[in-house]
């Protein structure tokens, strides 16, 4: 007689963790096991976490089969990217993602209070995802009511449980790979995306706006831009063109630009693995002293790892640096 599955839940809190398990019939004898601790010995989890901790695991017999990206905040403006290196890491390593968050909602205090709309380079760059590492990614949006302020009943989970339904009946029959295979072509990833459109049409000023890059970025040839051409190593990039990022931060940290930078990676780079052009960020008020003071503690800082991954080269104030040399 076959074993049957066996389930367990990785929780970045254990209050997601309980939320998740309680979804799904499959899940009522999972296991609750905190993410941290949870690559020792499992580099197929370890690699889900090289760049972050994202909320939600899935493991199926020890071999992780979804992950699960769940916030209230609307990723409007720069902060759009924060997660995204979170997804990235799951798709690059064929594990289907969701993303669960509102596509609008109301802010409280500031300046810019009030409604707050999806900035539109998630969608585009989690479709690139999807495309070019071929795993399944899908959004479901958090619903609001009225006024836009966040809808916490139960009924706020009804989509994500329908979706596992519907992972579920691929999963028996073809495990991950046919989730990764056929899940854009069920019916309700089909509804996901007719709901996104719909939002861009009816809710968003300006959805032109992000069919181009924002004034942080610029693409160009490489011979083209001054800021690269004041260093011979530009020479010695691998592609002719280049997706310059400008981090306007004054010291070396990680949220959200490291997620930007991966975020334009897929956006307008071809991925890390697939480049088509080069991505090098920009840190005009970073010297090169200043990151290697930053990089002497090694591994551990997750913001000089991150960039290095991101980056083919990263263009300080004072040099340009290709990746092998950081």
């Amino acid at each position: 007689m076959a074993t049957p599955p066996r389930f367990e839940i990785l929780y970045d809190d254990l209050q997601e963790g309980v939320w998740f398990k309680s979804l799904h019939p499959r899940f009522a004898s999972a296991t609750l096991t905190p993410i941290t601790g949870s690559a020792a010995g499992n580099p197929r989890i370890a690699n889900l976490l090289q760049y972050d901790r994202p909320d939600v695991i899935v493991q199926c017999s020890n071999t992780p089969i979804l992950v699960i990206e769940r916030t209230v905040e609307v990723p409007s403006g720069h902060n759009v990217g924060q997660r995204f290196a979170r997804l990235a890491a799951a798709a690059q390593h064929d594990t289907p993602v969701v993303y669960f968050g509102p596509y609008a909602a109301y802010k409280h205090g500031g300046n810019t209070q009030g409604p707050r709309f999806m900035n539109l380079r998630l969608f585009y760059a989690l479709d690139a995802l999807e495309r070019i590492e071929d795993t399944a990614v899908t959004t479901i949006n958090w619903p609001v009511d009225p006024t836009y302020h966040i809808v916490q009943a139960a009924s706020k989970d009804d989509r994500l449980k329908e979706y596992l339904a519907v992972f579920f009946d691929l999963y028996d029959s073809g495990g991950v790979p046919n989730v990764n295979s056929n899940f854009k072509t069920t019916s309700f990833h089909v509804s996901q995306l007719a709901e996104r459109v719909s939002f861009i049409k009816t809710k968003v000023k300006k959805p032109q706006q992000y069919d181009i890059p924002p004034n942080s970025v610029i693409i160009d040839a490489n011979n083209r831009l001054d800021s690269l051409t004041a260093y011979p190593e530009h020479r010695k990039l691998p592609f002719p063109e280049s997706v310059l990022y400008r981090v306007g931060m004054r010291n070396i940290r990680s949220d959200p630009f490291t997620g930007m930078g991966m975020l334009y990676e897929y956006l307008y780079a071809g991925g890390p693995v697939h480049h088509t052009r080069n991505m090098v960020l920009h840190f005009p008020e970073i010297s090169h002293g200043m990151w290697n003071n930053a990089a002497s503690a090694g591994r551990s800082r997750k913001d000089i790892r991150l960039y290095k991954q991101v980056a083919n080269a990263i263009l300080f104030s004072d040099a340009l640096v290709l990746s092998a040399r950081l």
